[in-house]
């Protein structure tokens, strides 16, 4: 089986193990493109808390979720999200143009 706590820092590109915790946007990238089956559960679920804090049950559901909405913003052509970015734009800058 492959250490996921060595593979996750070099993908990452931090100096020591212990760095991990704070890379958490990068180790978060990197767990959506890893292959579970790759490691064992357990070292898993150690990772998960270790790096996030939290069980990997719930970092697995969050993925799930995430994973939703993308296809979904996909399918609809993230309307919301422009929606919002312009709004954001017109605030900031007073602008009502398009």
């Amino acid at each position: 089986m492959n250490d996921i706590f060595k593979n996750m820092q070099t993908k990452v590109g931090c100096a020591y193990i212990s760095d991990l915790p704070s890379y958490k946007r990068r180790v978060w990238h990197e767990m959506k493109r890893l292959n579970p089956a790759d490691y064992e559960e357990r070292q898993l679920e150690d990772f998960s808390k270790y790096v996030f804090g939290m069980p990997y049950q719930t970092i697995k559901d969050v993925m799930k979720q995430q994973k939703g909405r993308e296809e979904q913003c996909r399918k609809q052509g993230c309307w919301w999200k422009r929606k919002e970015q312009l709004a954001k734009k017109q605030h900031h800058t007073g602008s009502t143009c398009r």
